[in-house]
């Protein structure tokens, strides 16, 4: 089976196949006009949020939910157009993604507190969600994540890598993440502090492109440190030996942060 990978800094493919069995138990729930497919455990506090990033559905979490749902709440979803969620009112910026999240969490019954992950630019969808609504917020685990001024990099020093992001956002169910993509950096100038709560950042210690050279692979890193500062009580880890995929290539560590932040965090603060 061909595996077409998206990394943050050529996140420009937007199918991801995966050789799984699919997740048991998903719902669906209507969220003001529209249908959201979900799976969702409820094991106490706290309750853990999953944002992919562009082009994998819910599927890709498949190898760490069922380890987690022994210690923790499970949430996740797919976005308009993802999976058998409708492309209904689809969400244009990432503020609009955040919100639209925490509608999800709030009509299928999720309580605080919650701890974030997000992959690629989930992680985007993840960092917006901790400044509009800090006090739902005990932890942030972003999973080679998208930085919020990293498609605006694109856009000035990588603009072939550009131009094949928007051709490949801007097309089927998911267009409306071409708009995502041109607004993100103005998104952030306009959204509140980041809260001071535990922060895990993992990122790829491999190169997930042929595309991906010395300089660009030097400024992903400077984005990753960037993020790893947004809190004082956090850690910043260069997984070894994984790719673009860190929760599919070495779930195990994945595992390990989330259970770190649980295990610490039982009450928002």
């Amino acid at each position: 089976m061909k595996k077409m990978f998206i990394h943050g800094i050529t996140a420009f493919v937007c199918l991801t196949f995966f050789s799984c069995t699919g997740l048991q138990d998903l719902s669906q729930q209507s969220v003001n006009g529209r249908k959201v497919e979900y799976a969702a455990t409820m094991n106490g506090k706290p309750t853990i949020v999953f944002e992919t990033g562009l082009g994998p559905t819910i599927l890709t979490w498949d190898t760490i939910l069922d380890s987690i749902k022994g210690f923790a709440g499970t949430f996740v979803y797919n976005r308009p157009g993802y999976g058998s969620s409708s492309f209904v009112n689809a969400p244009r910026t990432v503020r609009e993604v955040a919100e639209q999240l925490n509608q999800n969490l709030n009509a299928t019954g999720q309580k605080p507190p919650f701890i974030l992950v997000g992959h690629s630019a989930g992680g985007l969808y993840i960092n917006m969600y901790a400044r509009l609504y800090p006090e739902k917020v005990a932890g942030v685990v972003f999973i080679d994540s998208s930085h919020p001024d990293q498609f605006e990099y694109f856009r000035k020093e990588q603009r072939m890598m550009y131009n094949m992001l928007l051709t490949s956002t801007n097309k089927g169910k998911r267009r409306y993440e071409s708009s995502i993509v041109q607004s993100t950096h103005i998104d952030f100038k306009n959204a509140p502090a980041f809260p001071d709560v535990p922060v895990a950042v993992l990122t790829a210690g491999k190169k997930s492109s042929f595309l991906e050279n010395d300089k660009m692979r030097k400024k992903w890193i400077d984005f990753q440190s960037d993020l790893a500062a947004l809190s004082s009580n956090s850690k910043h880890i260069i997984v070894q030996g994984s790719g673009h995929f860190i929760h599919r290539n070495k779930p195990e560590l994945v595992i390990r942060e989330i259970k770190e932040i649980a295990l610490k965090q039982t009450t928002i603060k």
